[in-house]
């Protein structure tokens, strides 16, 4: 397991196993309602698994509510963001692009309409235009469980005594520059700047083998057919579907495999043979290529997914898009060109 591992390797780190919460998932809406629950219930447990020797305590995006126990222990609290500055940057002021969206140089009030029914482009100085509808997924719908969730873990953002970020200074110059000098929050935390950065990456499995799962069903899909067509040598890693009751995703389905898979990708991105990655855009994908040299097609899927591949494109240039179709499908078509854009053109 991914914990033992870790262990192996830095034995100086011990793990505390907490408690079990007695929580029913089949009366749960959504993992996001599980989740919250689960992080305030927990808060108990982890005070009694700290001791007083504790010098500072490190939480992640969705723990906020330990903040409460640092403060409690008279110790800082400091965020380990796993994403990159710009989302974070967004991040800090998504709480407040609610009630108002920042128009070119204007505000303008949304009157409770949802992100995803505004055609329109916000600007922040340090990203590029970013259209309302790229927001992560969970907010584009005012009023949910996990649109709420997500706001009120942004919002407790400004209250930790830094931000960890994977990432570093020479990537995003612009967005790390705007963290480390500071800028105000509306109606953040006394009004304050922007807690501090601490840029720790880039952060990478080097010894990763390609865990992925790939099953025979999605590669009959038909955008496997652009793939072939390209003409390219290609692995694909792909796992089930997700399904279609959001209560499913508690418990772990079958995830067929393909038997001599990990010998073949042994390496993964970094691999010699490797010329370029159609990724799906997350951060830790998105990092490894970048410290690999490998270029990529942005095929995105969902949560931060948009904004990043809003900066490669308009940012870093590191990036061929794919586009969707008015119903937000991938034709074979256009993964066959943007393959064939990637391998066959300087």
């Amino acid at each position: 397991s991914y914990i033992a591992a870790f262990f192996a390797t830095i034995p100086l780190i011990s793990f505390h196993q907490l408690p079990p919460i007695p929580l029913d998932p089949a009366s749960y809406d959504s993992p996001d309602a599980l989740t919250s629950d689960l992080v305030n219930l927990n808060n108990v447990h982890v005070r009694v698994a700290l001791t007083s020797t504790l010098r500072s305590f490190i939480i992640d995006l969705f723990c906020y509510p330990a903040l409460e126990i640092a403060a409690h222990l008279g110790i800082p609290a400091y965020n380990f963001f796993t994403s990159n500055t710009s989302c974070l940057a967004l991040y800090l002021h998504l709480p407040n692009i609610y009630p108002v969206v920042l128009i070119g140089d204007n505000i303008s009030k949304h009157n409770g309409q949802h992100f995803k029914d505004i055609d329109t482009v916000f600007h922040l100085p340090w990203l590029p235009p970013t259209p309302l509808n790229h927001l992560p997924d969970t907010t584009l719908l005012k009023n949910t469980i996990k649109c709420d969730f997500l706001i009120n873990c942004t919002a407790h953002l400004a209250k930790s005594a830094g931000n960890i970020i994977n990432t570093f200074e020479t990537l995003e110059p612009k967005a790390v520059k705007a963290l480390s000098l500071g800028f105000s929050i509306p109606d953040g935390p006394n009004q304050t700047q922007t807690p501090p950065i601490f840029c720790v990456g880039p952060l990478i499995d080097t010894h990763r083998n390609g865990n992925g799962d790939k099953g025979e069903e999605c590669l009959k899909e038909k955008r496997a057919v652009g793939l072939e067509r390209s003409g390219q040598r290609f692995s694909w890693v792909v796992s089930n579907p997700p399904p279609n009751n959001n209560k499913q995703g508690f418990s772990k389905g079958s995830h067929p495999s393909l038997e001599g898979f990990l010998d073949h990708t042994s390496g993964g991105v970094g691999h010699d043979s490797v010329g370029g990655f159609v990724t799906h855009c997350g951060w830790n994908s998105v990092l490894e290529s970048i410290c690999t040299g490998v270029p990529m097609v942005a095929w995105l899927l969902y949560a931060e997914q948009k904004l990043n591949k809003i900066l490669l494109l308009e940012e870093l240039k590191l990036a061929l898009p794919v586009n969707e179709s008015e119903n937000g499908l991938v034709s074979a078509e256009e993964v066959e060109k943007r393959v064939r854009e990637l391998m066959e053109t300087e």
